[in-house]
């Protein structure tokens, strides 16, 4: 680690181009007894080895875009003084695996949601104990609490009886559920993911917003957004005519004639030869 302390100087002059004046380091090092410039420095200091660390016994595992949507890696850092301990080319299992295999002593991982580290880190290190991190922590309770929220938001829109205000009509929201409405955790599920997107699309945000904040794919969004009601998500599409659909008949005949007496008796038949 270098600490370099250099002084910034402010210029007053409001015709002046530049506000503000840095003190070069070139000329620093002359002052300092240094007989050599700015980039023969910089050279000095990017050819020093990089410091080696101990394997951390808790280490953080996340992934970094180097280009978003294209190429990313994997960092992993120390949870007890907060310093990274290497970086890995890709965000895929393998690499992870090899580097915990490498250096044993890892009790605890602590990692994101992400499938291809919790592979990697089963792999890498079988004993050590996994655990998600404090923001994934919060990121999952919050989602869990909206969802939650928006499975009840009926209950809280009603009045208190102590309240003599009148109710105010509510628009239609969609048929109501019926018995053959579907059933169970996944009806439920998708109940509650209709109406949070429904409310948040209420409160003004878009679409890609809602995605973002949910975490959730651009495609379900659409879908719980363009659905009237959540029982709409269930509908699946009509199916599609089959091309040889008029020509069914004909073929199913044609089909039974063939098999009955044979392809070779119908060959032979309709040549008229007997041999």
């Amino acid at each position: 680690m270098i600490r370099l302390t250099v002084r910034r100087f402010i210029c007053g002059s409001a015709d002046c181009p530049r506000r503000t004046f840095a003190e070069p380091f070139a000329r620093l090092a002359a002052q300092l007894g240094f007989g050599a410039g700015r980039m023969t420095l910089l050279r000095r200091v990017m050819a020093l080895p990089d410091p080696r660390f101990s394997t951390p016994r808790g280490p953080g595992v996340d992934d970094f875009a180097i280009r978003r949507g294209q190429t990313y890696s994997t960092v992993l850092t120390s949870v007890e003084d907060h310093r990274v301990a290497d970086v890995l080319p890709t965000r895929e299992a393998g690499p992870l695996a090899a580097w915990l295999d490498c250096h044993p002593g890892v009790e605890i991982i602590c990692r994101d949601r992400s499938g291809a580290c919790a592979e990697g880190a089963r792999r890498g290190a079988p004993d050590a104990l996994q655990v998600a991190d404090r923001f994934h922590l919060w990121h999952g309770l919050g989602r869990a609490v909206e969802t939650c929220v928006a499975a009840h938001r009926d209950c809280l829109r009603n009045q208190s009886p102590s309240t003599e205000l009148p109710e105010t009509p509510r628009p239609d929201s969609g048929p109501t559920q019926d018995a053959s409405d579907p059933v169970g955790r996944r009806a439920e599920r998708k109940k509650a993911a209709h109406a949070l997107v429904h409310e948040m699309l209420a409160q003004g945000h878009s679409r890609r917003a809602i995605a973002r904040h949910l975490g959730w794919g651009l495609n379900t969004v659409l879908r719980y957004a363009n659905a009237a009601c959540w029982q709409d998500t269930f509908r699946e599409n009509p199916p599609r005519p089959s091309r040889p659909g008029p020509y069914k008949a004909y073929l199913e005949r044609r089909f039974a004639e063939i098999c009955w007496r044979g392809p070779m008796a119908d060959y032979m038949g309709s040549s008229g030869s007997g041999e």
